[in-house]
């Protein structure tokens, strides 16, 4: 089944992936509303920078239903890299496809265009399943975020490419 890797327009879409994707993890304790509130203010702003120095991509299917989603930007200057992963949530059903793969390389694409160089993603200390996939895209375990968080860093974000 063909995917449409797109610009998003559906916060609420956004935020049901968002929780779905996260529901697991006793530490989130997001609504759906106030995900979407998130989505809705993200989508907002990022429509009116220019240049866009977010990047937000989602994952849908033929008939339109998104199945996951992708948030770039400028790191965090603790993170001592270019670029840093916001988000990346594939909603449950559709994961261990490829859609987190293609989607983290479709932003890494955006984020290389727009000239960052390096690339960070924080993840929650407990998610095994996320640190291995990241491990196994050549991610480098970088160092602790406090609270309960770790990141991966891609010193060189060409090689996501």
């Amino acid at each position: 089944m063909p995917i449409r890797y797109a610009l998003p327009n559906d916060a609420d879409a956004m935020a049901e992936i968002t929780c779905a994707a996260f529901a697991e993890f006793e530490d989130f304790d997001v609504t759906r509303e106030q995900s979407a509130a998130n989505w809705r203010r993200n989508l907002l702003a990022e429509a009116a920078e220019r240049p866009r120095p977010h990047h937000t991509r989602i994952a849908e299917l033929p008939d339109g239903t998104v199945i996951g989603l992708v948030k770039g930007g400028p790191a965090d200057p603790g993170l001592g890299l270019d670029a840093e992963i916001l988000a990346l949530a594939i909603h449950p059903d559709h994961q261990r496809h490829g859609h987190g793969r293609a989607l983290l390389r479709t932003v890494a694409a955006d984020l290389c265009a727009d000239g960052f160089g390096s690339l960070a993603i924080r993840v929650l200390a407990v998610n095994e399943r996320a640190r291995r996939f990241y491990t196994s895209l050549g991610g480098v375990l970088a160092g602790e975020v406090p609270p309960g968080e770790v990141f991966y860093a891609w010193p060189e974000l060409a090689a996501l490419l």
